[in-house]
């Protein structure tokens, strides 16, 4: 992905800039000390909604982070992250926007 694209290292949730990383693989830089790249969830899948969705609604599983200043959705303009696991558009093409396969 992006380095350098939080402003604090605990910020998790939909954050904004980020890129995919490695497609996944075996295939690593330093065998000896990484065994394999890989993705822990599907890249465009929402980590946490934001306290509104984007239907207006309110969010019942609201999490804080989710409202980090890094997080997708928590400045203007931006769109409401909707609930975790559920496709999110607007970040699957920043995920690619910003893509570093190599």
């Amino acid at each position: 992905g992006v380095a350098g694209m939080r402003s604090e290292c605990k910020n998790w949730c939909n954050i904004r800039n980020a890129g995919v990383g490695h497609v996944a693989s075996t295939a690593t830089d330093i065998p000896d000390v990484v065994d394999a790249y890989f993705w822990l969830k599907t890249p465009g899948e929402s980590d946490g909604c934001t306290e509104v969705l984007p239907d207006g609604g309110t969010c019942p599983r609201f999490d804080e982070d989710c409202a980090s200043q890094d997080s997708i959705g928590s400045q203007y303009g931006e769109p409401r992250a909707p609930e975790a696991g559920q496709w999110f558009d607007y970040q699957v093409k920043q995920l690619a926007q910003f893509a570093k396969l190599t």
